[in-house]
């Protein structure tokens, strides 16, 4: 019984250190659905984010087709055959690509970076240069939604 009860205990212990840990993964690139709110506006629209730039597509209001994409320096509106760049310093920070351009380098680049598990998935909280935001991810590790705390804007991803 000596030898039996010390065995049994180093098994045990050994069954319950193994501990299930998951890091989210935040995609380098997606694609997604979106419904984009400000205030009383809002618009539906395909959000597209490659390494180093997003570009959203407006796919509904007056402004369908328009394209706006962000690099991280410049703003592109792209409507029909009409182009036109903007240095993106000196343009709102709330835009919804400069939006999600800078809420994703500040998650791929913060060593700060407070995020949580939640029962649908994952809480990333942070702020940018329009405000605090929260970012939730699915389980998935598809998006569900990005508001910002201190504005009036919310985009919830379609699954």
């Amino acid at each position: 019984m000596k030898k039996i009860l010390p065995v049994f205990l180093v098994l045990l212990l050994l069954s319950g250190c193994k501990i299930k840990t998951y890091t989210p993964e935040i995609p380098v690139s997606f694609q997604q659905n979106a419904q984009v709110t400000s205030g009383d506006f809002s618009f539906s629209c395909k959000i597209c984010k490659s390494e180093g730039k997003v570009a959203v597509t407006v796919t509904s209001t007056s402004a369908s087709g328009m394209v706006m994409t962000y690099d991280g320096d410049k703003l592109n509106f792209l409507y029909d055959d009409f182009s036109y760049d903007i240095d993106g310093s000196n343009f709102e920070k709330n835009n919804i690509a400069i939006l999600i351009y800078d809420v994703f380098e500040y998650i791929e680049n913060t060593d700060e970076l407070s995020v949580r598990k939640i029962d649908t998935g994952y809480k990333y909280e942070g702020s940018v240069s329009c405000g605090d935001f929260i970012l939730i991810q699915n389980n998935d590790n598809s998006l569900s939604s990005l508001t910002l705390r201190t504005g009036d804007m919310k985009v919830e991803f379609e699954q």
